[in-house]
C-alpha cells in the first residue's frame, strides 16, 4: 500500500545558518539605524541651539554698539559674552576694553582669558591688553609673559611688534633689568629700522640709555 504521507525534506544546514545570520544582521542593522538616527537628532539639536545662541549674541551686541550709556552698554556686552560664539568672543573683548578703561583690571583679564580669535592681529591685541592690565596691577612677570605671547601671535607684524617691544622694554626698566630692556630696543633697531622714524620716536636713544644703565 502506497504511503500517502508527505515526507518533510530535512532542512539543509547551510540554509539554517543563512536564516540565522539574516536575523542577526537584521537586528544589528536596526540597532545601527537607531544609533545613526539618535546622532543626527543630537547634531540637529546642537545646530539649532548654536544658531539660537548666535542670534542672541548678535542682538545683544547690536544693542550695545548703539547704546550711549556706558554702564548699560557694558551690561549688554556682558550678556552677549555668555554665548560661546564668534560674536560672544567679540563681546568679551569689548567688555575687557571697557573694564580696562574703568580701572577694573582683574575683571578685564578674566574676559581676555576667556576670549579667543582666529585672526592673528586680534589675538595679539588680546594678549597686549592683558599685559597692560598686569602692568597696572604691578604683576610685571605676568605682563612680560603676556607681551611675549602677543609678539608670537603678531607673527612679525611691522606695526604691532615694535609697539609691544616698547611696552616690554618699559616693564624691564621698571624691574631694573636693563640688559633685557636693551635687548628689546635693540630688536626694534635691528629688525624694524623704519618704525622709529614713522612714529617720530628715537628708538636708538632709548637703546643707548638702556645700555648705559647696564654699565652703571
Amino acid at each position: 500500500m502506497e504511503n500517502n504521507q508527505q515526507h518533510v525534506q530535512p532542512v539543509n544546514q547551510e540554509e539554517t545558518d543563512f536564516v540565522a545570520k539574516t536575523k542577526k544582521y537584521r537586528k544589528e542593522l536596526t540597532t545601527l539605524f537607531i544609533v545613526v538616527a539618535v546622532i543626527l537628532v543630537a547634531i540637529l539639536a546642537w545646530f539649532l541651539v548654536r544658531q539660537s545662541q548666535t542670534a542672541k549674541a548678535d542682538q545683544a551686541i547690536a544693542l550695545a554698539d548703539v547704546e550711549q550709556n556706558d554702564s548699560i552698554a557694558l551690561n549688554l556686552y556682558k550678556e552677549a559674552a555668555t554665548h560661546g560664539t564668534k560674536s560672544g568672543d567679540r563681546a568679551k573683548m569689548e567688555c575687557a576694553i571697557r573694564l580696562y578703561g574703568a580701572g577694573n583690571y582683574e575683571e578685564a583679564i578674566k574676559y581676555l582669558d576667556d576670549a579667543s580669535a582666529s585672526d592673528e592681529i586680534i589675538a595679539a591685541g588680546i594678549e597686549t591688553l592683558k599685559g597692560d592690565c598686569y602692568v597696572n596691577l604691578k604683576n610685571y612677570d605676568a605682563a612680560i609673559k603676556a607681551y611675549e605671547k602677543a609678539i608670537s601671535e603678531a607673527n612679525g607684524n611691522s606695526q604691532l611688534v615694535p609697539i609691544i617691544l616698547i611696552k616690554e622694554a618699559n616693564v624691564y626698566r621698571e624691574q631694573k633689568n636693563y640688559a633685557a630692556e636693551a635687548k628689546a630696543y635693540g630688536k626694534i633697531v635691528d629688525e624694524y629700522p623704519t618704525f622709529g622714524q614713522a612714529q617720530n620716536l628715537d628708538i636708538r636713544k632709548y637703546y643707548e640709555r638702556a645700555k648705559a644703565s647696564i654699565a652703571e
